[in-house]
């Protein structure tokens, strides 16, 4: 029987805040094969926010097994782990997270300046992060020559959460994570956006971890997932 490699896999993982809190998840077992598109419904008080930053590298796990991209998080230094997700993940953070100070191009290249490993992997395509940068912005219906030199500040809710999404495609990461990237976006932007994701991700063989409350768009992904069933701490 063929197995399928793990981009993502949890085993008795369990964390709290602090030792005398009470645990803020409890997952038995969570495994997301690579490749496929899975959609986490994340409720608020569900544990959302704590998993990402566990899949993130941001914080650790008390006890279990985590394991990203079939490397061992839960063992990784801290230092280590930021390589490791400059390198192989690319988020879409629900605040967005850009530098206000940069332009709309310039906050989508930034992870490559980060990675040599996703510059590289534009240089296989014969591509500059620049040019892949607007080409991204481009399918997102950003490709209006005065919004490149622009301040992200100057850029509507809609516009910078764009950003966000080319950002986190850019270089081909093999996992990408998205945590609520369609909540400022009109019913037109949303589905322009969902279909460059999805063809972004098909093309790359990118593993999708979309996490939203919005469950009607859980038809357009491989999988559903109820993350308020997985987690043991609020059931």
């Amino acid at each position: 029987m063929f197995l399928r490699e793990m981009a993502i896999s949890l085993h008795n993982l369990e964390f709290r805040w602090h030792k005398q809190a009470p645990p803020t998840l409890l997952i038995d077992r969570l495994d997301v094969p690579r490749g496929e598109r899975l959609f986490l419904r994340g409720p608020s008080g569900s544990g959302k926010s704590t998993l990402l930053s566990l899949l993130g590298g941001v914080s650790q796990p008390q006890s279990g097994v985590l394991e990203v991209l079939g490397e061992p998080f839960h063992l990784m230094r801290g230092a280590r782990r930021d390589r490791f997700r400059a390198d192989h993940i690319g988020f879409v953070f629900q605040l967005f997270n850009l530098l206000p100070y940069l332009s709309m191009v310039e906050n989508v290249t930034l992870p490559c300046r980060f990675s040599p490993r996703r510059s590289q992997r534009l240089r296989d395509k014969q591509r500059s992060p620049e040019e892949e940068a607007l080409r991204l912005l481009a399918e997102l219906g950003l490709d209006d020559p005065r919004l490149r030199g622009r301040p992200v500040t100057e850029l509507s809710v809609g516009q910078q959460q764009r950003v966000a999404v080319a950002r986190a495609l850019i270089g081909s990461p093999e996992l990408v994570i998205a945590d609520e990237p369609t909540s400022a976006l009109d019913a037109d932007r949303c589905e322009l956006f969902l279909r460059l994701l999805e063809g972004e991700c098909a093309a790359e063989g990118i593993t999708l971890l979309f996490v939203s409350h919005d469950a009607s768009l859980a038809p357009l992904f491989d999988r559903t997932l109820e993350l308020a069933a997985l987690n043991r701490a609020v059931q």
